[in-house]
């Protein structure tokens, strides 16, 4: 009877004594003498490396595609968080753009050549008047500060107008361009004295009842006069762009371009004169 290749037979005493004295030989020449078993382990292992990495390979791939998700997680949180730092840098430095200009603005107006003498207090303007026709700004000064109707106001380039109203922490400014607005004004270079009245135009401005004979030019520069007590004397206004003289008329049609910006400014300063009487300004009514 042939024995069947897939029974089970238990080892015999005999191989089992085998096996344990081999090992201890082994175990007596790896102890006594490494130099002789060294070969023969390398050799193993050698032989057994293949079958690690290859044991070991799909933890490995898990691992390294983890990591990668990781990793890319990782990125997109370091980017998003780097954008809103440049964001936030981006904001300040506007911000920072914003002051130094302002404090451009404010050296500009304490060290302009304009401001000889008096005090002066410098104001914020904070709105305008709301009917669209009218050129009036209103500041964040006011009774409180000591202003009064018929002050001057200007900027660190020349005048722009006159307070007209005044409440307990604001006041009303009618700048130089209101149709409204006239002051008396002297030429640079000639002393001839005349009106400069506002137009409706931020930008220009005209000069009133000058003859056609009279010795002005574009380029004149033309300041404050004093006279009527409603602006101190030299401080300039603007300059005369445009003369039209017309044969048939008696008055020269001429233009003068603002000195102060008008348009635009965010801060202006108030001047204070023992010598300009407090009283209403002087406009065309």
């Amino acid at each position: 009877m042939q024995p069947n290749l897939f029974s089970r037979q238990p080892p015999s005493f005999r191989s089992f004594i085998i096996a344990v004295i081999t090992c201890l030989i082994v175990l007596f020449f790896d102890w006594r003498m490494p130099h002789v078993v060294q070969p023969a382990r390398e050799v193993l292992y050698a032989a057994y490396n293949p079958i690690y990495a290859l044991a070991s390979y799909p933890v490995l791939s898990r691992e390294w595609l983890s990591q990668q998700t990781k990793s890319e997680a990782q990125l997109r949180r370091e980017n998003t968080a780097m954008q809103a730092e440049l964001l936030q840098a981006q904001v300040r430095l506007q911000k920072l753009s914003e002051l130094s200009a302002e404090n451009t603005r404010l050296r500009g107006l304490l060290d302009t050549p304009l401001i000889i003498d008096g005090r002066m207090e410098i104001a914020e303007v904070i709105g305008t008047d709301a009917d669209p026709l009218r050129h009036i700004i209103i500041i964040n000064r006011g009774a409180s500060n000591q202003l009064k109707v018929g002050q001057t106001v200007l900027d660190d380039r020349g005048v722009m107008g006159q307070i007209i109203d005044v409440y307990p922490h604001s006041s009303r400014v009618m700048l130089l361009s209101d149709k409204e607005h006239s002051l008396s004004v002297r030429l640079e270079r000639t002393g001839m004295r005349a009106i400069v009245a506002g137009t409706g135009d931020l930008g220009l401005l005209k000069m009133e009842y000058v003859p056609t004979s009279a010795d002005i030019k574009p380029g004149d520069k033309i300041y404050t006069s004093g006279l009527g007590e409603h602006f101190p004397a030299g401080y300039l206004v603007g300059t005369v762009s445009k003369v039209r003289r017309h044969n048939s008329g008696e008055f020269a049609q001429i233009q003068v371009v603002p000195a102060a910006q008008l348009a635009g400014g965010h801060h202006v300063v108030i001047l204070f004169s023992d010598s300009l009487a407090m009283e209403q300004p002087y406009a065309n009514r």
